[in-house]
């Protein structure tokens, strides 16, 4: 006679990811972020299934060299995060959100978001981790929420 096995529930420990910064979870969590032009690497590691999210502001860091404010900067630090919590660059895959341009302003200096945009792309590629998705550019915010263990993202595009 068949047994019915009910399935096993996981708790996702929440956490709320401030511009400026880099969380890195080995625990079961959903990361979450509200993002207009600023930009956040989603990298997930699927064979231990753990992940970690950036949230930066700039394209590139200005003034302090230890500020996680740049793109290029934050995105490398999220993959030496990964890799100290025992993540290998083979099993990495990145999602990139965000790069909204609330002014659309196509071709201005002002296009932060999609100067952001590509400083994810350049950090990304100079560690050889694929991007398999991204959605980014466009006038709405979005508000993201990253499952650490499935490597879902799931988006709510917000005015």
């Amino acid at each position: 006679m068949p047994v019915a096995i009910a399935e096993k529930v996981i708790k996702l420990e929440k956490v709320f990811v401030l511009g400026g910064t880099v969380v890195v979870k080995v625990v079961p969590s959903e990361l979450t972020t509200i993002l207009g032009s600023c930009v956040s690497v989603c990298l997930w590691d699927k064979k231990i299934k753990t992940g970690g999210m950036n949230h930066y502001l700039l394209p590139e860091t200005v003034n302090d060299a230890k500020s996680l404010d740049g793109g290029i900067d934050a995105t490398r630090f999220l993959i030496q995060s990964m890799i100290r919590k025992f993540s290998t660059l083979k099993n990495m895959e990145a999602k990139i959100y965000g790069g909204a341009n609330r002014f659309f302003v196509e071709k201005s200096f002002l296009n932060v978001g999609m100067q952001n945009v590509e400083a994810a792309k350049f950090a990304l590629d100079e560690a050889g981790i694929p991007i398999v998705f991204q959605d980014t550019g466009g006038k709405a915010g979005r508000k993201i929420y990253f499952n650490t263990l499935t490597g879902v993202v799931k988006v709510l595009k917000v005015n």
